[in-house]
Order: C-alpha cells, then sequence, then structure tokens
C-alpha cells in the first residue's frame, strides 16, 4: 500500500516548478541589454556651431537604481572623435528610462583638466532616455550647468575647449614625430608621460601660464596651471592650444634633457644665460608651428630685419625669438627674404614625393624628437648635434652653416653679441 502523502508532495514540488518558473519569467523580462552603437556629445555655451567634441577622454555609464544611488554600468575611453561606440549594456531594469554618461577631462596616459580648489578633474554629465528598440545611435551639441555655480555654462565649455586642444597636441605631435620616425628610423618614437593641467575661474587671472617642475602647491608632481582672463574674450582656439602647447613642451623637456630654470622679460629681451633663450625658445617654436600650419613665412626674415629703437634685439643674440627663428629655419622648406636653403630632412630618402605641408610635418616631427633625443642645453649644442647627424655631405655643411650665418650665430652655433650689439668674446669660432 502505498503512502498517503505521496500526492500531497508531488502537488507541492509542481506548484513550487510552477512558481519558481514564473518567477523566473518575470525576472527574465524585468531587465533588457541596451546597446550604444553611437553617442556623440560636443559642449558649447552660446553657440552650437562652437560646440567642441571630448576626444581620448575617460566616461562612465550609470542609472539611479530604486533607491536613487548610481549603479556603474559601464567605462571607457571616447575614441579620436570623441564617440562612445558599439558597447552593450547587460541587464539594465526595464524601470530604468534614463542613462547618466558622465564625461572626464582627459585621461590617465595623456592627464587631466583639473580645478586648482579641489585637484579633482572637470567632469560633464549628460542624460540620455533609452528609445524603445534598447538601441542608442546618437549625436548632440549641449550646454551644461552646475548647480549653484555662476557662469558654470561657459567653465563647462573653458575646460571642453582645453581638454580637446591638449588632446589635439598630443595628437599631433605624436603622428608628426611617428612619420619623422617612417623615413628615418633612428628618430626615436614618442613616448609620452602624463600632466595635469590645473585651471579655475578668478584664479591665477591674468598672469602669465606656467609649467611648474615641482607642482604648483610645492607637491613634488610636475603640472601646469593655465591662468584665468578678466576678458572671455582671451580664451581664443589659438590662445588655448598655443598656450598648452607651449607649456606642455617645457614638460617633455625638462622629463627628457632636465632643462634648467630660468627667468626672462620676453621673447625680444636679451638673456644673460644661453639656457633660457633655448629652453623657452623651442617651446615658443612648437607652439607656434602646431597653431600656424607650420609656417612663419610672413616672419622668416625677422631677426634680420627687426628694428626697435632703431637696434636689432635679435641678430646674433641671445633672446628666445633668436633661437625661434633659427629653428624654423631649419624647417621650412622655402626661405622667405632669406639667403638660406637647408631642412633637416633634405637628405632622406622617404620624402621625395611628398608634399611640401608633409615635408614641413616631418620636419617638426625630426626637431621636436631630437630636441628630447639629444638632452641639449642650449641651443649651440642641439645645432652641433643635427649638424652632426643631417648635415653629412659638404654641400650640406655649407648650407647648415648658412642658416647659422644669416641669423648671426658662430659656426659652432654661438650668440656672438651682447645686448648692447658689442662682440662677445669667443664669438668667432
Amino acid at each position: 500500500m502505498k503512502p498517503k502523502y505521496n500526492g500531497v508532495v508531488i502537488s507541492i514540488i509542481l506548484i513550487m516548478v510552477l512558481v519558481f518558473g514564473f518567477s523566473l519569467v518575470v525576472d527574465a523580462d524585468s531587465t533588457r541589454d541596451v546597446t550604444i552603437k553611437s553617442l556623440s556629445v560636443k559642449v558649447y555655451d552660446t553657440e552650437a556651431a562652437a560646440a567642441v567634441a571630448m576626444p581620448n577622454s575617460e566616461y562612465s555609464i550609470s542609472y539611479l537604481d530604486d533607491n536613487d544611488k548610481l549603479q556603474v554600468v559601464s567605462s571607457g575611453t571616447t575614441d579620436a572623435e570623441g564617440i562612445i561606440k558599439d558597447i552593450t549594456l547587460k541587464a539594465i531594469p526595464s524601470n530604468v528610462t534614463k542613462l547618466r554618461i558622465t564625461y572626464t577631462m582627459g585621461e590617465k596616459a595623456r592627464g587631466y583638466i583639473k580645478n586648482l580648489s579641489t585637484n579633482e578633474p572637470y567632469t560633464i554629465a549628460y542624460s540620455k532616455d533609452i528609445p524603445d528598440g534598447n538601441v542608442i545611435s546618437y549625436r548632440t551639441s549641449a550646454r551644461f550647468a552646475t548647480s549653484g555655480e555662476a557662469n558654470s555654462y561657459t567653465l563647462h565649455y573653458l575646460v571642453a575647449r582645453m581638454n580637446y586642444y591638449y588632446n589635439e597636441i598630443v595628437s599631433q605631435t605624436t603622428a608628426d614625430i611617428a612619420s619623422a620616425h617612417d623615413v628615418d628610423e633612428s628618430i626615436s618614437e614618442f613616448q609620452n608621460e602624463p600632466i595635469d593641467l590645473y585651471y579655475e575661474r578668478g584664479s591665477f587671472v591674468d598672469v602669465d601660464n606656467g609649467f611648474y617642475r615641482n607642482g604648483h602647491d610645492k607637491s613634488g608632481v610636475s603640472d601646469i596651471v593655465l591662468s584665468d582672463h578678466t576678458s572671455l574674450s582671451a580664451f581664443t582656439d589659438y590662445s588655448i592650444k598655443h598656450a598648452i602647447a607651449h607649456e606642455w613642451t617645457h614638460w617633455n623637456l625638462v622629463r627628457t634633457a632636465n632643462l634648467p630654470s630660468g627667468t626672462y622679460k620676453n621673447h625680444y629681451s636679451y638673456n644673460e644665460k644661453v639656457t633660457t633663450s633655448y629652453k623657452e625658445g623651442g617651446p615658443a617654436f612648437v607652439a607656434d608651428m602646431l597653431t600656424k600650419s607650420y609656417s612663419l613665412a610672413d616672419k622668416d626674415a625677422e631677426v634680420q630685419t627687426d628694428s626697435y629703437n632703431d637696434v636689432n634685439r635679435l641678430y646674433g643674440k641671445s633672446t628666445i625669438r633668436t633661437v625661434e627663428q633659427v629653428l624654423y629655419d631649419l624647417l621650412d622648406t622655402t626661405s622667405t627674404d632669406e639667403n638660406e636653403s637647408f631642412y633637416v630632412s633634405e637628405s632622406l630618402a622617404g620624402i621625395s614625393n611628398l608634399t611640401d605641408q608633409q615635408i614641413r610635418q616631418i620636419n617638426f616631427g625630426m626637431i621636436y624628437a631630437e630636441m628630447l633625443s639629444s638632452k641639449a642645453q642650449t641651443l649651440s649644442e642641439f645645432l652641433q648635434y643635427l649638424q652632426a647627424k643631417y648635415a653629412t655631405s659638404a654641400d650640406d655643411a655649407l648650407r647648415f652653416q648658412q642658416v647659422l650665418s644669416i641669423n648671426g650665430l658662430s659656426t659652432m652655433g654661438n650668440f656672438t653679441l651682447d645686448a648692447d650689439g658689442n662682440t662677445l668674446s669667443g664669438a668667432t669660432d
């Protein structure tokens, strides 16, 4: 005889299967995957046409749960266009209708745009509705504000532009050095080291931007401070990119060549320390090349023609501008109102079919890379290094010397005149 409770047990089991089976179906229906096929968010202040992307910048994606807590479901880095592409967010609850995308101004391998007071990277948060099909393919330009902060639309736009041009400078320089390496394998490929850029409204107002080898706060960690301006019109795209390129190059020259510090009055003033002229002239050259399409054609003969109160401040003299113009003469492929015809890549085999602009970019990459590799601390040291490596034939050497001569330098690349125009001792070497 079978026990009476067998039927009861079987019934209970069936009920449990039905209940738990139903529960599993409910759980499966309570979440869904969301695919971001392409999401592009650009930032502007007053004019959408002037919006900038957030390229190569960190992001995180999150949603608010039932307890109003942010749940991060994905993180990464935007691409070179500032786009988040081809990611799938798993098991997003069905009652979640919006995603929060938080962009950070910068990324670890490059460095961040940081707030001076908080020491935290600036961020921009964007809220995106999840469409019915759970696939996001969306482009927009938007303004961003922070509650309780005056003029925060402007602040977000400023830091987004700083982030945009910081990325462009690193990418552009890296690409130019890579192009130089392609035609001359002795050129070292660029190895970037991150450095943070600090900025804050109302701090360092209308003063020079600065590179601080020991940190602006004496922390011992090198950083860059971008100054604020009373007039927002001072923040042109040109001025932002120029400032970052200049200070970032200081960082590269300090970390590779340990260039010494040194104060100066302006780019045309005489510097007793020739190291000051070189350590500032190199970054000045870089900033102008990256912001002026590798051309100073309108100023090509400035060293020869400068006249301030009937005095030439540049020819043969230790100034920042003299150094910059000499470096430009080694980059330009054609001379404007100058009698010189040498540029650093002309003897290399891989440039014969390139455009003039491509050759200029290669020349820039070569000069930048060799400033780092040579570890030169003066213009003379750098010029001797370049001549030994790239002016190997008698004709090349003659034309290289022509570059030095038309700028008033000695055969060894030394300055020949003092501030008053008197010949320096040993200047005829």
